[in-house]
């Protein structure tokens, strides 16, 4: 097995392009694609890989009309095919089949010789009470959430050896507290947070760091809409539930400022990064005295208004 992995790191090194190189799992839309586009402004070759290869495409085309408008760091008007600017390639696999994680991330290393970044931000949320919760979904959901996570980390972990790279794994405020209507979802993000601090700590001697970005709820154009049929299907909801964040007081992030966060946790290898920031002394005081975290959580989701 040493043998395997010094030739790997070997042939690595032999074959690094110009650049480092990121990948973004579920970067066709949303989210992940506005993290594809901060880290190829930032002068990454980004592999973006996502379930439907149409979808990838469609992004990667939009990526490259919007970036070679204002291309990254030369100024230049060439386009990405050009020697001076960063490459983006698709790459369609299921992230939670081990055997198509493994495929994706061979193709990806075997096209650019290196993996500096890794993005998990493959997730699914949630809306639902505790008491109509089933196992099926909770299931569902930590696959989705944190399965998906550890097994594109474990993919990547020779390629990031070989470069001291960094993953950042795309939590929620929901890792950090249990708030009320949504579902799974707080269970799936706080294994993912315990799974992500394991990570870090029996990686960090072999040069790979990891990070968790926490970020409140994230502005979309379908707000308010999305969890429609939960709310049908779960008598136990109140309207409010259907907001971001279950209902929550705090004001939605823009797509733009979460993703320009991963750009920076990778340049300062930040091991834990909670969004909006000034929520992470209430957590912490919520930590130290439940019983004021639950005044607090229960004010901060209440359906009167502020």
């Amino acid at each position: 097995m040493t043998d395997s992995r010094e030739q790997h790191v070997e042939q690595q090194v032999k074959g690094r392009v110009d650049g480092p190189v990121a990948l973004v799992t579920g970067g066709s839309a949303g989210l992940g694609r506005q993290i594809a586009a901060a880290l190829w402004a930032a002068g990454y070759h980004v592999v973006v890989v996502g379930r439907s290869q149409q979808k990838l495409e469609q992004a990667r085309e939009r990526l490259l009309a919007e970036a070679t408008a204002d291309p990254p760091l030369s100024g230049s008007s060439q386009t990405p095919a050009d020697s001076g600017l960063p490459q983006v390639v698709a790459i369609a696999a299921d992230v939670g089949d081990p055997e198509e994680v493994a495929r994706a991330f061979a193709d990806a290393v075997n096209r650019f010789g290196r993996l500096d970044v890794l993005v998990n931000n493959v997730g699914m949320s949630d809306r639902g009470t505790v008491e109509n919760l089933t196992a099926e979904r909770l299931q569902t959901l930590i696959a989705a959430n944190v399965t998906t996570a550890l097994l594109c980390s474990q993919a990547a972990l020779p390629a990031l050896e070989a470069s001291r790279g960094t993953i950042v794994n795309i939590g929620s405020l929901a890792a950090k507290v249990g708030a009320r209507y949504l579902g799974g979802y707080p269970a799936a993000k706080h294994a993912l947070a315990g799974l992500t601090q394991q990570m870090r700590l029996e990686w960090k001697p072999r040069g790979v760091h990891v990070a968790l970005l926490n970020p409140g709820p994230i502005r979309r154009d379908d707000e308010g809409k999305r969890y429609e049929s939960q709310l049908a299907a779960d008598s136990g909801l109140p309207e409010q539930a259907a907001r971001p964040g279950g209902g929550t007081r705090v004001k939605g992030l823009p797509p733009q400022q979460v993703a320009a966060e991963v750009v920076r946790i990778v340049r300062r290898r930040s091991p834990d990064v909670l969004r909006p920031s000034y929520l992470r002394p209430l957590v912490a005081i919520g930590h130290l005295w439940p019983s004021l975290g639950d005044w607090l959580l229960l004010r901060f989701t209440s359906s009167k208004s502020s």
